[in-house]
């Protein structure tokens, strides 16, 4: 070969520039590198340059392994300009591959069977605007609504294999067609096209599952935690009513001596009263929540109000229950403390039959608009991938049960309504 035939630049060279722009679909992903932009442009004229010359060096040997080479010339390019684990870098060239496949399979679905009635000008047109629509489509279906909004990076290494696995069978099925030269008839397209969305579906498809499969473990850890929180806050509890008992009943045999003048000893009693004082709902489980809530309220002067048959609650288990009440109170407990006057601190919660439904009501001042997505306030936390299950646990027990869950903000008053359908009757829950 000569350098000039080295050096040329070929139309199947089009798919180094087509990968390209689809792996910088993921700029918002993955983690750049210091003096990104500088690596970026450096290391793309570097895996431009040497994928021309490899695959007109190839192309003399055997047809059909430029798309591989080229796209491991792309996947060094973007390893030296992304921060993120290997694995994800990894994980999105294969998606970009396979979203450039498509849309190229596409193209050639059109262009094969009307070659005759294009030109070279009309033929680029049709490339480009391939390009355009399939790029987009696979931006916000993909990129924005999946990797964005449900986050990154990648957790599983089984998900990465069958990701590595598709894209691979994808390029056999490319290059045999190729070697065999009956990539230039468009009924051969179909099947490819139909590996490409398969794979796609696949590799992102899991991807989502997967994390909802470990977000749902992660709920269920979470809700498990009740138990404990439930057992550690009924012996505090008990043993507070125990010591305050015995302490009301000292200061009963101190009135009328001079051991404290009557002031003190009136508001000595009155603290003692608070604690003593048992909520009684009828469940035991919800009791115990309301008594350590109500607790805390008295200390950040916050003014919480029960209205509840705790009975109607009995479908529930011990740690969902405990779970849906902590979480549910110790949410605008939260924002009660931010409150600055003091007078306008205040919770209710209702829990009442309504037809032949369960109706759980939690109301608190709330005098900020605050901000919500899907129906959901949104997490105030730095980092809400890692916050936020509050709301997520309450959501879904609500859904373990078949029930439901509003959030909404009505004016200076903040409100979570949960309906359970009717459940049957089942023994109190017990401690």
């Amino acid at each position: 070969m000569t350098i000039q035939e080295v050096f040329a630049i070929h139309i199947y060279h089009g798919y180094i520039g087509q990968l390209f722009l689809a792996e910088m679909l993921f700029l918002p992903v993955l983690k750049h590198r210091k003096y990104f932009w500088l690596r970026l442009i450096g290391s793309a004229l570097v895996y431009a340059l040497l994928s021309i010359v490899t695959t007109n060096l190839l192309y003399q040997i055997i047809i059909g392994l430029s798309s591989i080479t080229i796209f491991l010339f792309s996947l060094g390019m973007c390893a030296f300009s992304f921060q993120s684990k290997f694995k994800d870098v990894l994980y999105c060239c294969i998606g970009a591959q396979l979203i450039q496949n498509l849309s190229h399979n596409l193209e050639n679905l059109i262009y094969l069977p009307l070659r005759n009635y294009f030109n070279n000008v009309g033929w680029f047109f049709l490339s480009m605007g391939m390009l355009v629509v399939v790029y987009s489509l696979a931006y916000v279906f993909i990129i924005r609504r999946q990797i964005l909004k449900k986050g990154f990076p990648l957790k599983s290494w089984s998900v990465l294999a069958i990701a590595t696995a598709s894209a691979l069978f994808c390029y056999l099925m490319q290059f045999l067609l190729q070697y065999y030269k009956l990539d230039t008839y468009w009924i051969t397209t179909l099947p490819l096209i139909l590996c490409d969305i398969l794979a796609l579906i696949i590799i992102f498809g899991l991807v989502g599952y997967k994390q909802k499969v470990d977000e749902n473990l992660y709920l269920e850890h979470f809700i498990a935690q009740s138990d404990r929180y439930y057992k550690s806050v009924r012996d505090n509890i008990d043993l507070l009513n125990l010591k305050a008992h015995d302490l009301k009943h000292f200061l009963s045999n101190a009135e009328g001596k001079a051991v404290l003048d009557e002031e003190s000893l009136a508001e000595l009693k009155k603290t003692v009263d608070s604690y003593e004082t048992m909520v009684n709902t009828g469940n035991k489980g919800l009791d115990y929540v309301c008594a350590d809530v109500s607790h805390t309220c008295q200390k950040k002067h916050i003014t919480f109000s029960i209205n509840a048959e705790g009975v109607i609650l009995s479908f529930l288990t011990l740690g969902d229950l405990t779970s849906l009440f902590s979480n549910l109170l110790s949410n605008a407990v939260e924002y009660e403390e931010k409150v600055k006057e003091e007078g306008k601190r205040y919770i209710l919660l209702k829990v009442i039959s309504y037809g032949k439904m369960v109706s759980i009501h939690v109301e608190n001042y709330c005098p900020t608009p605050v901000p919500f997505q899907n129906g959901y306030p949104l997490t105030t936390k730095a980092d809400s991938r890692l916050h936020g299950f509050g709301t997520k646990s309450i959501v879904y027990i609500a859904k373990k049960y078949h029930g439901t869950v509003t959030m909404s903000q009505s004016g200076d008053i903040f409100q979570t309504d949960i309906l359970f359908p009717e459940q049957g009757k089942r023994e109190n829950v017990s401690d």
